[in-house]
């Protein structure tokens, strides 16, 4: 009897994508200066033409007439050449992956061509062999059989995306080849762009919608959104992470070029001035994300820049960026910070970020993490009882909002792969947390408040969105901001107004405590000990990763405060002496 084993063919080698990814970035550079300086020339154009204090009468007139034409025909040339170049910057982007996938599949390749001969040495000298040995001959070469299928549908794949990006530059430069093109509103928009823009829903379709629209997308398609429209893409709940990511990233890097250029020619518009403040915090956030490498490993986890709006509430700006993918993590968080907190504070809430991602990794399960620093709000502007003042509720209600659409967005962009999901609010970000959680049905599975002055619209933990068993708290019994809550028999609202709502920790509210104290706290109520709950190595940063992997039943219990009618409030955490770098307790970081 004649056994047919069927050896599959040799792969072709592919052909690697051409051209320099390097390159093509530089060309971008050198459109957006050259976009700058058309910008520029019509910025001065129009104040020339706009300055009547130092010519008048009718040579005037037509002089401030010519000007103004030139400005009105060079500025959408400029708005053109900024788009090329982020679409050149787009190309390049792509092609570096393209060619990174290359590498991956000629490495495919060449494991096949290995396995292959193995196998057919291995079916000639079978001879008259066992029928198991047949058998497992035969598996070996379907398993050859299938792996080269893959790989040939991967190179089919590889190289139409390497025509798709090629054409997709040739339109990119034939949209904008021609004066009428450059001077057009639409100039170096591809025809692609254009199509698919027009499909798009809008913001009150909600998430799912826009998360569906770009699932309807070809990957060609969608290259070109980013190019053309970032700024709609940036913010747009309901898409991937990674595609806000690569549209912001687009818009922060055509900022930085745009604003230090004219900053370097002296052109600088005052109002500008916050604009390139916020990019160039925004610059040393992410650099921070992507440079973040998790102690005690080669782990990179990356950044992604989720929010970018330098320009939102009066130049305070919004931003939010994320250590880790936030596409495809098990568990995610968001921490929403408190007073006074603006662009400029976005590096630190990174490095925030960063100890909270290394405390659930080093403390979890094994799951993957992704933590994200939420600035998506407008923060109050002073300090607690800073001269008498004292922040009103107002925008922690509108940020409320904000959070729990913000929260709808990730969900609706991970529908089919949903993660575990904690939001973690601070100081009068945990006031914040409280109205999504209270009035918007916050679409988390665990809440986290650290250094809270109250609780806003929630008299009982029972009040949030994902129920009391799932609401935890962290008090240090020396952060005076933490003292500000109402609790106990008397409301203190009745006599003073100095809270924002219930004192989270008190027993009469009904959260999980968990311990929170720091071994460098001070001798009696202090504003240093509110800024202590992400320092590595501590009690809370330790709780706080705990529930972020999802572990909250499994974090260290402090005994609620309470308010005996004969007395002032009791913190039973008050006399305990505080732990650090304890296993099991306080022990976050990787390192020994």
């Amino acid at each position: 009897m004649t056994t047919t084993i069927n050896i599959p063919a040799v792969i072709d080698p592919v052909d690697r994508p051409e051209g320099d990814p390097a390159g093509s970035e530089s060309l971008a550079t050198s459109l957006l200066s050259g976009a700058v300086r058309l910008t520029e020339f019509s910025e001065e154009a129009l104040l020339l033409a706009e300055s009547k204090w130092y010519w008048a009468g009718k040579a005037a007139e037509a002089y401030g007439d010519h000007a103004k034409n030139f400005a009105q025909r060079h500025q959408p040339m400029g708005e053109t050449l900024k788009r090329v170049a982020r679409g050149v910057d787009v190309f390049a982007d792509q092609l570096r992956t393209l060619q990174s996938d290359h590498t991956t599949i000629s490495s495919d390749i060449t494991s096949y061509h290995r396995e292959r001969p193995d196998l057919i040495t291995d079916v000639n000298l079978a001879g008259e062999v066992a029928e198991a040995e047949i058998a497992a001959l035969q598996e070996r070469a379907r398993a050859l059989t299938n792996r080269r299928a893959g790989i040939t549908t991967d190179i089919t794949d590889l190289q139409r995306r390497v025509t798709e990006n090629e054409q997709f530059l040739v339109q990119l430069f034939t949209g904008a080849d021609t004066a009428a093109e450059a001077s057009s509103p639409t100039g170096g928009i591809s025809a692609l762009a254009l199509g698919a823009i027009g499909r798009k829903p809008s913001a009150a379709d909600g998430p799912k919608a826009m998360n569906a629209w770009w699932n309807s997308l070809t990957e060609a398609e969608r290259d070109a959104l980013i190019a053309a429209y970032p700024d709609q893409l940036g913010s747009a709940d309901g898409l991937p992470a990674s595609a806000r990511d690569a549209a912001n990233r687009l818009r922060l890097d055509a900022d930085l070029a745009e604003l230090e250029m004219k900053e370097r020619d002296g052109t600088l518009l005052p109002e500008e001035k916050q604009r390139l403040a916020n990019a160039r915090a925004t610059r040393t956030a992410l650099e921070h994300a992507d440079g973040y490498v998790v102690p005690g490993t080669d782990d990179r986890p990356g950044g992604q820049l989720w929010l970018y709006d330098p320009d939102a509430f009066g130049g305070d700006g919004r931003g939010a960026i994320a250590v880790g993918d936030l596409d495809t993590a098990d568990d995610v968080s968001v921490q929403v910070p408190g007073i006074r907190t603006e662009m400029d504070d976005v590096p630190g809430g990174v490095d925030e970020a960063t100890r909270l991602y290394e405390s659930a990794r080093y403390n979890g399960d094994g799951s993957s993490v992704a933590t994200m620093f939420w600035l998506g709000y407008d923060t109050p502007a002073g300090d607690l009882l800073e001269w008498g003042e004292v922040p009103s509720e107002d925008r922690a209600a509108d940020g409320g909002a904000r959070l729990a659409a913000a929260v709808d967005g990730l969900r609706a962009s991970r529908a089919h792969d949903p993660a575990h999901m904690t939001a973690i609010g601070h100081s009068y970000g945990s006031t914040t947390t409280s109205y999504a959680a209270t009035d918007h049905g916050l679409a988390v599975d665990d809440i986290a408040l650290i250094g809270s002055p109250g609780t806003g619209p929630a008299d009982h933990a029972s009040d949030f969105s994902v129920g009391a068993d799932h609401v935890y708290d962290g008090r240090n019994s020396r952060d005076f901001v933490a003292f500000l809550g109402d609790e106990g028999w008397v409301r203190k609202d009745q006599f003073f107004d100095t809270g924002l709502g219930m004192d989270p920790s008190s027993e009469d509210f009904g959260a999980h405590r968990f311990e929170a104290e720091s071994p460098e706290r001070g001798w009696g109520p202090n504003f240093g000990d509110h800024s202590r709950y992400y320092d590595r190595n501590s009690e809370s940063l330790y709780n706080l990763g705990r529930i972020v992997d999802g572990h909250g039943d499994d974090t260290n219990s402090a005994s609620q405060s309470y308010d005996p009618w004969w007395r002032d409030p009791v913190d039973p955490e008050w006399d305990r002496d505080p732990t650090s770098g304890e296993a099991g307790r306080s022990k976050t970081g990787l390192t020994p």
